[in-house]
């Protein structure tokens, strides 16, 4: 009787400290989960790093607007169609060009998703039908 007795204090004792450890540890930690340091601008002139991706699809939850042309092949109404929506949906957007190899316009969601809009009619009702298709965060916009 004595011997069960010493047995169940012990499993209790068990018990308590780990539910205090427990505790304690998430106590300790709280608030540690850290997202990486990285300012990216709404409107960029380069192109943007794999860190830089990875953190606005993974951690923001942008959507990336990417226009590469090749030499002289910049269309200044695209661009200023494109900077012009993106500035208004900065906080879901962020807008992409550079000279690259290739001319190519495409708009890569959060999750994975890459659509080519190099044929759509850049209005803004086209592109935020788009945008609203393939953005996990979304403006009130979208949900009208």
């Amino acid at each position: 009787m004595a011997r069960e007795r010493l047995i169940a204090i012990f499993i209790g004792l068990v018990m308590v400290m780990s539910a205090a450890g427990f505790a304690l540890n998430a106590a300790m930690n709280q608030g540690t989960t850290q997202t990486p340091g990285i300012s990216v601008p709404t409107i960029v002139d380069r192109q943007l790093t794999t860190q830089e991706v990875v953190y606005l699809l993974s951690y923001e939850g942008k959507v990336i607007i990417e226009y590469s042309y090749m030499n002289d092949t910049l269309d200044v109404d695209k661009v200023s169609s494109l900077e012009s929506f993106a500035q208004r949906q900065s906080d879901f957007i962020v807008f992409e060009r550079y000279m690259g190899n290739e001319t190519a316009l495409r708009m890569i969601g959060s999750g994975g998703k890459i659509l080519d809009i190099a044929n759509l009619t850049l209005s803004d009702q086209s592109l935020m039908d788009t945008f609203c298709g393939i953005a996990i965060a979304q403006p009130a916009e979208c949900l009208i």
